[in-house]
């Protein structure tokens, strides 16, 4: 029975886990090392940041954006409170990746909200294809923001 408990609470964990922000530099030898966060993926999806001159952009890529500046709502969970956020986003030209407006330097309550939330809920509204909703976990967000500016 120990046994079973013990292997039920590792594969738990390790769920856990992966469902987190991971962070990384990626060095392939050939390009200048760059940094890179995400999330697990969810919906077909990953919630991304990245540095870009001194600004971390974030953007979520996966799926398929028709409009070329897409409504988005973001609602990030900080202490159990919905924190609303109306953006407008603008995609990439192969469709796969929409761009949130704001680096996150620069709006100090988004900056604090999604350093401190345990999860956010996006949803892509699109005016002629369907809207896409995903919810990502935001464990290890703020390690994963402070990794980038570094």
């Amino acid at each position: 029975m120990k046994k079973v408990i013990n292997l039920l609470l590792a594969v738990l964990t390790t769920g856990c886990v992966s469902a987190q922000w991971t962070y990384k530099t990626v060095d392939n030898g050939f390009d200048e090392p760059y940094k890179i966060a995400h999330t697990a993926e969810n919906n077909g999806a990953f919630l991304k940041l990245e540095k870009v001159d001194t600004f971390v952009i974030w953007y979520i890529q996966g799926g398929y954006y028709c409009d070329d500046k897409p409504d988005i709502d973001v609602v990030f969970v900080v202490k159990g409170v919905n924190k609303k956020y109306n953006l407008k986003g603008t995609k990439n030209e192969k469709n796969n990746v929409v761009f949130f407006p704001w680096n996150l330097d620069i709006d100090e309550n988004l900056n604090a909200d999604f350093k401190g939330a345990s999860s956010v809920k996006i949803r892509i509204n699109e005016s002629y294809c369907t809207s896409e909703v995903y919810e990502f976990n935001m464990s290890n967000s703020k390690a994963a923001y402070d990794f980038m500016i570094k």
